[in-house]
């Protein structure tokens, strides 16, 4: 049986190793995502406007967050708790930022809805201005909603050896506990994106089925190609969502079950140690959706190393990649606005 000693020790060693690994690769991808998306050539797409927003708020949260939380619990420098300020700077901003970039994610899978339905009333709402519209407010509400952070946040002595930075309002850390943790880092993000998700698959499947009297062989293969990959990106960003929050919101439930039980230090040890790994895993959701995209499409694969390629040439020097994708995307559009003449009441 592990000692408790052993059990802290692979705490601490996982918030190093694990830690940084994820810091490492999760700022390469961040930057990567912003580099490709905030390209003039992709500016005309919603989904790239939320996804930027995503990427920006992933690398404040890993900047912020992440890294305060490999020095503290992996190196042992608890500089943050005798630093009020910045305690309660560091909490509002990672709680700001964690907040937004969940938001974006879960409007881009109703952005790719928005996209596929047939009605033009719908596909309306695909639209740049809105999608920035929507980005300022969430940004804004967020901050907002959150001001009570910076008030009741500081650092708190537990032990005579443990000092926390957390809030020092009971009320305030229910909210945190029960809103937050639970409903906005778990069960809204699960619903809000599975049922888009699966919504745009269905609208997919329809589109395609319309599309086959009416478009030649080869530019069925083409469009159906690049609506699957973009469906592909959604999906794997959903389940890695889902699997990456799970654990995180069954270590916030046990806590509200057992935050009045008595436990030992051996028991703690163990409670500790599920607690690092349930946070660690829940930042998959700030550092996967570069790699998800990059894994499950090709057409993003040649895009990500074009627009890397040509970051130092003139403004009009576009990669093929993209013009095709602007092409397609235009050519889905005249499309689609034709069938909508025959076929939308």
């Amino acid at each position: 049986m592990a000692t408790i000693d052993t059990l802290n020790y692979i705490s601490q060693q996982l918030n190093i190793y694990l830690g940084l690994f994820m810091f490492i690769f999760g700022l390469i991808g961040s930057c990567w995502n912003i580099l490709i998306f905030r390209h003039y050539s992709l500016r005309l797409s919603s989904y790239c406007t939320y996804i930027l927003i995503l990427s920006i708020a992933s690398l404040i949260q890993l900047l912020f967050n992440l890294s305060d939380r490999i020095i503290d619990q992996g190196f042992s420098i608890h500089w943050t708790i005798y630093n009020i300020a910045w305690c309660k700077l560091r909490y509002y901003i990672a709680q700001c930022t964690s907040l937004i970039a969940l938001s974006c994610l879960v409007y881009s899978s109703i952005d790719r809805f928005f996209s596929t339905c047939h009605q033009i009333k719908w596909r309306r709402l695909n639209s740049v201005y809105i999608a920035k519209q929507i980005c300022l407010f969430t940004i804004l509400f967020w901050m907002i909603i959150t001001i009570p952070t910076l008030i009741y946040v500081k650092p708190i002595q537990l032990t005579t050896d443990h000092c926390v930075c957390q809030s020092s309002s009971l009320i305030w850390s229910k909210i945190i506990i029960y809103f937050f943790n639970l409903c906005c880092y778990g069960i809204f993000p699960w619903v809000f994106m599975s049922l888009f998700g699966f919504l745009t698959w269905k609208n997919t499947r329809q589109i395609r089925n319309h599309r086959v009297g009416v478009i030649s062989t080869m530019n069925l293969t083409r469009m159906a190609r690049f609506d699957d990959q973009l469906a592909s990106m959604l999906f794997l960003q959903i389940i890695i969502c889902i699997i990456s929050s799970i654990p995180f919101c069954i270590q916030n439930i046990y806590y509200c079950l057992t935050q009045t039980i008595s436990t030992n230090l051996y028991r703690q040890a163990q409670e500790n140690l599920f607690f690092q790994i349930a946070y660690l895993i829940f930042y998959f959701n700030y550092i996967s959706t570069f790699y998800s995209n990059y894994l499950s499409s090709d057409i993003f694969r040649h895009v990500s190393k074009e627009v890397l390629m040509n970051l130092c040439k003139k403004r009009e020097d576009v990669s093929r990649e993209i013009t095709m994708i602007n092409h397609q995307e235009n050519n889905h559009k005249q499309l689609d606005k034709r069938r909508y003449n025959i076929f939308t009441i």
